[in-house]
């Protein structure tokens, strides 16, 4: 049985105007003052770098405020709202269910405990998937991934991501790394040189990914 591994945000949905708009009206809603002041530039950056997990000392008083007013709160309310499937991408992961492949929600957690799996719900994505997996970090990610080859020691492995730098880590030779293409991340020139790893464009080629597993698996 093929596990295949997907992560979310970039791969299976659009979510980079989500944050933007989800970040804007967050400020506006809970503290309308600062949206025609000098200071809004200050809170967005530094809603904008809490959400990211990038957070440096020189925002954190203004964290404390946001916390306070409830912004971030209203933040993580309002993103799942603005989040859109990326074409196909359902229709993908139920095929795969149907073919008798083991979907797997594969994605990092959010600076907000449980952030993923809420957003996951709220855009009703959490029950197309057969498992929920989420990280924190490089190492946690590791971890995780080993956990899910311990489970399935002899099954390939099919992992798609955005984010190319991920699979830099792994040398897992059965775990075949396909790169979604994404005009946000750049591309790692190395791992073209793997046998095991492949860019698509449209996250439909998944299927014909599947079709063929065996060419590629060689």
């Amino acid at each position: 049985m093929t596990v295949y591994l997907f992560d979310f945000d970039g791969t299976l949905v659009d979510s980079h105007e989500a944050v933007e708009k989800a970040l804007r009206l967050a400020i506006e809603r809970t503290i309308p003052a600062v949206i025609e002041s000098e200071l809004y530039d200050e809170y967005y950056r530094a809603l904008f770098l809490f959400i990211k997990g990038k957070l440096t000392y020189r925002h954190l008083g203004v964290i404390h405020e946001l916390v306070a007013q409830g912004t971030i709160h209203e933040y993580y309310r309002l993103m799942p709202t603005f989040i859109k499937d990326f074409p196909n991408a359902r229709r993908v992961v139920r095929t795969l269910r149907k073919r008798g492949r083991l979907v797997v929600s594969f994605s990092g957690e959010h600076t907000y405990p449980g952030g993923k799996v809420i957003f996951l719900k709220k855009t009703n994505w959490y029950d197309e998937f057969d498992s929920i997996v989420t990280f924190k970090g490089t190492g946690d990610m590791l971890q995780k991934f080993e956990s899910m080859r311990d489970l399935h020691p002899d099954e390939p492995i099919v992992w798609i991501d955005d984010s190319p730098s991920r699979f830099t880590y792994v040398t897992d030779d059965n775990t075949l790394l396909v790169q979604k293409a994404s005009p946000y991340k750049h591309d790692v020139a190395l791992l073209f040189e793997r046998d095991n790893f492949l860019k698509i464009r449209n996250i439909r080629e998944v299927l014909d990914i599947d079709d063929r597993l065996g060419e590629f698996m060689e």
